[in-house]
């Protein structure tokens, strides 16, 4: 007689088997989720909008599109929009907005729960003179938000101030930190930003740009009456920079001081934004290594390789100088003005001049009053009006002037000869030199 045997489980294997099933079920169960999302998505428009409203503060007008995309995570994408941050701080154009959606809540059809934006291509126009609302409006922010390619253009009153290309920019708000941070190219140059607000009205903003060795710390805070007090600490190379600001209706700034192997100088005067940009800075220099400054902008502005010269364009104010020598630079629609300047022993040299052109080409026009004393109570002035070129160290003149005699071209041709061979030498930078200077014209009384 045949005897079957029931086959028989571990009680082990069971446990696994079941364990797998389930695993299985669940694996099932979310990929039909997962894929099958596209097709179930009822989101209107009016509860995306109040949801990016609500969450981020952003106000979108017009969706025509919104599109739904499984990898890498699901999110809804929302092409060719445009849209404001807050009350007018931002107006951003022709960006792609992907809603990082909460895989948890996905199947929650009644609002959109997501977990951050991301924000790709297009450009932001950022309103400098809503700068202010700009951390406000960081602490209104529920999500995290990101900008990928972006172009940032910052203006005021209808004029761009400057522009951020294939920006980075990086919105995070929670209970420990409210932070907002920039990447991009300035210039041609990469640039870091970074504001972070950690105590109630206390900001600190980090501004680095490593290929010029630029960074800035500027720690400030609001107070009564809508004005701002802060202290800036700058780092150029080795050349510091630091002062205490009031910002109101402009920025004050005292108690400054600039410090360089260079020139070493207290530092006082206000920034004006409103109509237009106006620097009016007041220094007295206690030291001041004019010829080697000379040099630096002889290699940065007049040579083969000058760049950053649209920085130097977009300047408009003026430089004061006193105590160790007396005079302005004035920067003015893309010119460099010098003028009413005194240097030397007793302010003896007086000159103005102007730059009009940069690189290698460019060139300064000046005219020059130099007073020799060459007997106890004899003096002889000479005015000298002609051209320097820093890229090849040549200087020009048209005129000379003694005692204002006219000398003649022949006269002149021989004395620029003389300067040259005397005075500039190996260095274009000698033409600051006071004992140069003061043996050459000399010389030009007895030759004459």
């Amino acid at each position: 007689m045949l005897s079957v045997k029931k086959s028989q489980l571990i009680p082990g294997d069971k446990k696994n088997l079941k364990f797998t099933l389930y695993l299985f079920s669940l694996f099932i169960f979310f990929s039909i989720s997962y894929f099958s999302t596209p097709k179930l998505l009822t989101f209107s428009t009016d509860s995306i909008k109040e949801s990016l409203k609500n969450n981020n503060n952003i106000h979108i007008n017009n969706i025509l599109d919104v599109k739904y995309k499984i990898f890498p995570t699901p999110r809804l994408s929302i092409i060719n929009s445009d849209f404001v941050i807050g009350e007018g701080i931002a107006k951003v154009k022709n960006s792609e907005i992907e809603i990082i959606l909460n895989v948890t809540q996905i199947l929650n059809f009644k609002e959109i729960n997501y977990k951050k934006l991301l924000i790709q291509k297009g450009s932001s126009e950022v309103n400098l003179n809503n700068i202010s609302q700009l951390l406000k409006n960081l602490k209104k922010n529920k999500k995290k938000i990101t900008f990928k390619n972006n172009k940032i253009i910052f203006v005021q009153n209808d004029k761009i101030f400057f522009e951020i290309t294939k920006a980075k920019t990086k919105m995070d708000h929670t209970k420990k930190k409210n932070e907002l941070i920039i990447d991009g190219n300035f210039l041609n140059n990469k640039i870091f930003i970074k504001l972070d607000n950690k105590l109630t009205n206390k900001n600190n903003l980090i501004i680095k740009i490593p290929e010029l060795n630029i960074s800035t710390k500027i720690f400030f805070e609001s107070s009564a009456f809508q004005k701002t007090n802060g202290l800036l600490n700058l780092a150029i190379f080795k050349n510091f920079l630091k002062f205490n600001f009031i910002k109101g209706n402009n920025l004050k700034i005292k108690d400054g001081f600039i410090r360089s192997k260079l020139v070493n100088s207290s530092l006082n005067g206000e920034v004006t934004f409103k109509p237009n940009f106006f620097i009016k800075l007041n220094l007295k220099p206690t030291s001041l290594n004019i010829q080697e400054l000379f040099i630096l902008m002889q290699k940065k502005y007049f040579s083969d390789d000058s760049n950053n010269l649209d920085l130097i364009k977009k300047i408009n104010g003026s430089f004061n100088f006193e105590s160790k020598f007396d005079g302005n630079i004035i920067f003015q629609n893309g010119e460099i003005l010098f003028t009413d300047f005194k240097i030397g022993k007793n302010k003896s040299i007086y000159f103005n001049a102007k730059i009009t052109e940069f690189s290698k080409k460019g060139k300064i026009k000046f005219n020059l009053v130099k007073t020799i004393q060459y007997n106890r109570n004899l003096s002889k002035q000479f005015k000298i009006t002609g051209f320097i070129f820093p890229y090849n160290s040549k200087v020009i003149f048209e005129t000379i002037l003694l005692d204002n005699d006219k000398l003649s071209v022949e006269q002149v041709k021989n004395h620029e000869n003389k300067f040259k061979n005397t005075v500039i030498k190996e260095s274009l930078g000698n033409i600051f030199n006071e004992n140069k200077l003061n043996k050459y014209f000399r010389n030009l009384i007895k030759v004459i």
